[in-house]
């Protein structure tokens, strides 16, 4: 939490080590070490620490100097303390603010927490029944451990209804945040009590009683809408530091740099631009610019690109909280406002909502009114959709195949205009019950039932919902983390309940104020191209990003579903997923363990049923490649689980002898000779397995080719048992025969990929739900690969004294050229004239070689083929010319591949179809400085840049900019250090299958004789 609270730490434990406070401080208000937190009040009988803002603070300590307090500090945290003293539970009440705090109460020995009215700051708990956790931040909550982080399934059912999870779920069935407006008092001895304090469709509607009985004159409307307006952004500016705005092209921004320009001098404004916009419609610079001019405030635009976006990408995951598909341009804004040198920026966040500039605002009565006019296919509404959802939505959005189901009432209708994915849309996406379950949990219709059906008013209907909903559960939380990870306060006038109580009259009167009267306030008006302006929205181009950077294939999903999927694969574990899916199925459960670390650390054997697991594969021991050396690493990891009574595998390959095979491995080697072969193999060890199975096993089928696929199903008839799928690249991107490959896969258990990449492409041409498939990363030998000094021998069977060296590793096939070979090729004559001589090692063979020995010669490079040239003298050294070399080493053996990544200077593949990229990994524990892409898994295997640089493989100018800058660095770059490589290593990799096996195989009973869950709790597969 150390973004939330750069300015200070700090941390309270009482004597008896039974409660704890914590704080990191961001220091707005009263920057001196008074301010600082936990904070006691004099007499040490109460503690708080505290997040967010009193606007009318200064107001509070008068009035409670005035009562005789005494006061230590010129803080807002101070008069918190002071006034619960004074008033208890009621003094929230009292407040005007955005906040979240805990104060202990010694005297009474009880927690009280509270959530200010809109949600504006988060607070998320954790109780147990005997330990109650809280804090700002999930991840927080997650780093502490000891929380149930059983998957909720509202929560995973919520984020793909909605694109956030609405509260008061998380993704963790253990995790729930506190409702806004609501507190929580826990008292010693477990009782607990949480109470809601202020309602805001509350506020709406006792505005609409009231309006019935007293209209407002329409003279006085404008006098009251100008006052409250202004009131709010001069309590919004109250700070110790200086105060920005984010200053867009639309109204509400607009209005509120006009307001506070109206009495501060010094106004400094922020524009965020895209470059991909420039010039466009889209592009909100030109016309934020005029405002500025118009108010002269201290303004910058700043602009950022795909690239910028690629650069930040692992970071925004990383700072965002809770999965949402909104976000990026406020992390962005958020961004420049902190290179402004700004703490605090003021956001128009919430002006539509007021003033109806959504165009939900008209859209959800239309469609209750069609709807309605509809009434007598209402009743038909569930089957419509179900004739004609699957039509509809190859042609246009799949909602309106829901109008006649849903459309009929408000809550129906807010879901048809704001979901994301529809309801009947879910169990494609997630488990058919978890789904249920989900649906069940979120009880959506009727959550937004309660905002809604107590109004009258169509627009205040609209309102509330977009207040309570949308709002608090999407927008604000995506200011909070997206702000706070760039130390960040972003203040929403507008989203201010004595705002809200002055104008809820306007609101609810039959004439209620718009977003042109909105704009008025400012003395000095707004520019007449801002108030002429029809409402655009604030896009970003997330879906060009990722139609560029990321996954071509959920970038030409409708809106930002693709996007959607993209952000839950990030979040949610696939093994969390698995295990919610037998629970969901209602299968019983085996023992939770814990494994207390990935290294080491005892586990205890349970009794339980044995395993049998036949596995078709290409090749394995005794084969080569990445896919092969996954296979050897997956059989081994399957052997050593403890339950695996024995391992058959059937290869369909085998070129070289398999060496030394693990303990209970039978390597089947009759299927060798052919495809008829393989196949009759494989029958006979599934009635072998038939014939001598027992009660007390169960059987597991692993199909290691897509094109297995059918024998795989087949064998299960004979044999029994469970079939999963594993998949690694473009061999499941875009197979061949998908017509019955998809009729196939519907027999399917379940499937292992190797990245997201892979998964996300295979599923959106499967059919296959998320929660279908888990991820298994590849894992690298860090006792084989390991730094070291270039290998005197091989530098001279190559001649690469005194050049810098290239390297690219990989099968020479036409159907790989994928892996960039081409685009180095190309580069080199270019690479040549700041890099004489430079060379191009190859590493591999295959009937491609030929092609590619050619194409170098083409682009002028010296050619030394090892496979054709067999006597070829490499061993020039710095006699050779200045022209680029292009080594082509033939097919390198196991045992001197690491001295040949010890060659290279930098590893470069610049690929656009790897599954994951295993040679990086191997290139990386070698100490050599890697290139990889950002269009395919590769990413993955790099963490998203963490472990090495990533480039557009389509860009040969990104390329080529890649390679000068490592090998202009004046020196070597630095090694990735061990403990990144860890996540990749084998002793992870096997807990990851264990995992694996114990979530798709049936109960286990423990030592105690109870049914539990059998995780490794502190392991989080993603």
């Amino acid at each position: 939490m150390i973004n939330r609270g750069p300015d200070g730490a700090g941390l309270w434990i009482s004597d008896d080590r039974r409660i704890g406070l914590a704080n990191r401080r961001l220091a707005i208000v009263d920057l001196t070490d008074a301010g600082l937190q936990p904070m006691w009040n004099h007499d040490r009988t109460l503690c708080i620490t505290f997040n967010g803002e009193i606007y009318n603070y200064p107001a509070l300590r008068a009035q409670l100097i005035n009562k005789g307090y005494e006061f230590q500090s010129h803080c807002d945290t101070e008069v918190l303390l002071h006034l619960y003293a004074e008033k208890g539970a009621e003094m929230v009440h009292d407040l005007r603010g955005m906040f979240a705090f805990a104060i202990w109460n010694a005297k009474e020995r009880a927690l009280f927490l509270a959530r200010d009215p809109f949600g504006i700051i988060p607070v998320y708990y954790a109780d147990d029944g005997r330990t109650i956790r809280v804090a700002s931040q999930v991840k927080a909550l997650l780093a502490g451990k000891n929380v149930d982080t059983t998957p909720e399934s509202a929560g995973h059912v919520g984020f793909f209804l909605w694109g956030a999870v609405p509260d008061p779920f998380t993704l963790y069935r253990g995790i729930s945040a506190l409702p806004a407006g609501h507190t929580l008092t826990l008292r010693e001895g477990g009782t607990s009590q949480l109470k809601p304090f202020c309602s805001i469709p509350g506020i709406l509607r006792e505005a609409e009683m009231a309006a019935r009985d007293t209209p407002i004159k329409p003279q006085d409307q404008r006098q009251i809408l100008h006052g409250a307006l202004r009131d709010s952004a001069q309590h919004h500016l109250m700070a110790d530091v200086p105060v920005g705005i984010f200053l867009s092209a639309g109204l509400d921004s607009s209005t509120i740099t006009g307001l506070v320009s109206d009495s501060h001098p010094d106004v400094r404004t922020v524009t965020l631009g895209f470059r991909e916009y420039a010039g466009s419609a889209q592009d909100e610079t030109t016309l934020a610019e005029t405002v500025a001019r118009q108010y002269g405030t201290n303004h910058q635009t700043i602009w950022i690109t795909r690239r910028d976006f690629e650069g930040e990408a692992e970071n925004i995951f990383k700072t965002m909280d809770r999965p949402s598909i909104d976000g990026i341009n406020t992390y962005f804004v958020s961004l420049a406002a902190k290179r402004a040198g700004l703490k605090v920026a003021l956001s128009g966040l919430g002006g539509d909502e007021l003033f109806a500039g959504y165009p939900s605002f008209q859209d959800v009565p239309r469609i209750v009114r069609t709807a309605k006019m509809l009434r007598p296919l209402v009743s038909l509404g569930r089957g419509i959709r179900a004739v004609s959802s699957k039509t509809i939505a190859r042609f246009t959005s799949p909602k309106y195949a829901g109008i006649f189901e849903y459309g009929s009432s408000y809550p129906g209708a807010y879901l048809l205009r704001r979901g994301l994915f529809m309801p009947w849309e879910l169990p494609g996406l997630l488990e058919p019950d978890l789904v249920k379950e989900g649906w069940r949990r979120l009880n959506t219709l009727d959550q937004l039932s309660t905002l809604s059906d107590s109004l009258r008013s169509a627009r205040l209907k609209v309102s509330a919902l977009e207040l309570s909903w949308y709002m608090r559960h999407q927008l604000l939380r995506d200011a909070d983390w997206a702000g706070l990870g760039h130390s960040l306060e972003i203040r929403v006038p507008f989203v201010d309940v004595h705002l809200l109580r002055a104008i809820a009259p306007l609101l609810a009167s039959p004439h209620p104020p718009g977003k042109r009267d909105m704009a008025l306030p400012p003395r000095t008006p707004l520019p007449g191209a801002i108030l002429s302006r029809p409402k655009t929205g604030f896009t970003v181009p997330v879906r060009d990003w990722l139609l560029q950077s990321f996954d071509p294939q959920a970038a030409r999903e409708r809106g930002l579903r693709g996007w959607a999927r993209e952000v839950y694969s990030r979040f949610a574990s696939p093994l969390e997923m698995h295990r919610l899916t037998m629970r969901s199925k209602g299968r019983r459960r085996v023992d939770r363990r814990d494994t207390s670390s990935l290294k080491g650390g005892e586990q205890r054997v349970d009794r339980g049923q044995n395993l049998r697991t036949l596995m078709l594969l290409t090749d394995g021991f005794g084969g080569f490649g990445g896919i092969a050396k996954f296979n050897r690493d997956f059989l081994t990891a399957l052997c050593s689980h403890p339950r695996m009574a024995g391992v058959i595998a059937v290869p369909r390959l085998m070129p070289d002898d398999p060496g030394p095979l693990p303990e209970k491995l039978e390597l089947v080697r009759e299927g060798l000779s052919g495809k008829r072969s393989f196949v009759a193999a494989a029958i006979r060890k599934a009635m072998e397995l038939r014939r001598n199975a027992s009660p007390e096993e169960s059987t597991l089928i692993f199909c290691g080719h897509i094109n297995y696929l059918t024998l795989a199903v087949a064998l299960r008839r004979i044999c029994g048992g469970s079939v999963h799928l594993i998949i690694h690249g473009i061999d499941a991107w875009k197979p061949s025969g998908k017509p019955l490959l998809k009729s196939t896969l519907k027999k399917l258990d379940g499937f292992i990929a190797v990245s997201h990449v892979t998964k996300e492409r295979f599923q959106s041409w499967s059919g296959l739900r998320f929660d279908q498939g888990v991820l298994l990363p590849n894992c690298v030998n860090l006792g084989a690969f390991q730094p070291g000094p270039k290998s005197a021998a091989l530098m001279e069977r190559y001649g690469l004294e005194g050049r810098k060296t290239l390297m690219t590793l990989g099968r020479l096939a036409a159907v790989e050229r994928y892996k960039g070979f081409d685009e180095i090729i190309e580069l080199l004559p270019r690479l040549a004239q700041t890099f004489p001589g430079i060379a191009y090692l190859v590493c591999g063979d295959g009937p491609d070689r030929a092609r590619l020995v050619a194409k170098a010669r083409l682009f002028n490079c010296d050619v030394f083929d090892v496979m054709g040239e067999p006597n070829a003298d490499l061993r020039r050294g710095n006699e050779t010319s200045a022209r680029p070399c292009v080594i082509f080493t033939g097919r390198v053996a196991e045992s001197e591949k690491a001295d040949h990544y010890r060659l290279a200077d930098v590893y470069v593949m610049p690929s656009s179809g790897e599954g994951f990229g295993i040679v990086y990994l191997e290139a990386l524990a070698c100490g050599v400085p890697v290139i990889g892409s950002k269009a395919d898994g590769s990413r993955e295997a790099l963490r998203e840049g963490k472990l090495g640089i990533l480039v557009d493989p389509r860009d040969p100018e990104d390329i080529y900019e890649a390679i000068v800058r490592v090998l202009n660095m004046p020196n070597k770059p630095a090694r990735v250090k061990s403990q990144d490589l860890d996540y990749f290593g084998e002793e992870c990799f096997q807990l990851r299958v264990h995992e694996i096996v114990n979530a798709i195989t049936p109960s286990v009973i423990n030592d105690h004789g109870d049914l539990r869950t059998e995780v490794a709790d502190n392991f989080a597969m993603s």
